[in-house]
């Protein structure tokens, strides 16, 4: 299922990188193997600027066309057999499997440690901000890519929380 993506932004000032997207995005959510995956790619890396907030991850999806948005999540559901219940709250805390981002020019793969997925509203978005010990290791790899993997349980819970923050609840 493709998802909107009105920003991404992944800074890991200890390597003194920065990725993001100049252009439209959208951010695959994906089942395999009973891993849930969020992957955006074609990111563009630069050098961290000066004053730059810490390393992290964060990923925006617009509330702007909510019609298009509600359609996907619901038919992603189903689709899955996710047993949605309406969120416990307006936020989400969520322990993630992986999140990692592949640098090819640098052959870096860049991790976060116990990483921790917040999810809310701000303004007429949804924010994702990712959150961790990131470190880094060198791989050799084919393209500029962010990657989440999350399981069934916290999948669930994102869409279900996502799903009701397009439909104006909370």
């Amino acid at each position: 299922m493709q998802i909107p993506c009105s920003r991404i932004q992944a800074i890991f000032a200890f390597q003194g990188v920065r990725l993001d997207r100049r252009t439209p995005a959208s951010m695959v959510w994906d089942e395999h193997g009973g891993t849930f995956v969020l992957r955006v790619d074609e990111l563009a890396a630069t050098e961290v600027a000066a004053g730059e907030p810490e390393t992290g991850i964060i990923l925006e999806i617009p509330l702007s066309l909510p019609e298009g948005l509600i359609r996907s999540l619901e038919e992603f559901a189903a689709q899955q057999q996710l047993p949605l219940s309406p969120p416990s709250g307006p936020e989400l805390l969520e322990d993630v499997v992986l999140a990692a981002c592949h640098l090819p020019v640098q052959n870096l793969f860049v991790f976060a440690e116990e990483p921790r997925l917040e999810v809310k509203r701000r303004g007429e978005a949804v924010e994702l901000t990712l959150t961790g010990a990131f470190k880094a290791r060198r791989l050799p790899c084919q393209e500029t890519d962010l990657v989440i993997h999350l399981t069934r349980a916290a999948m669930t819970r994102l869409v279900a929380l996502v799903l009701s923050l397009a439909r104006g609840g909370l």
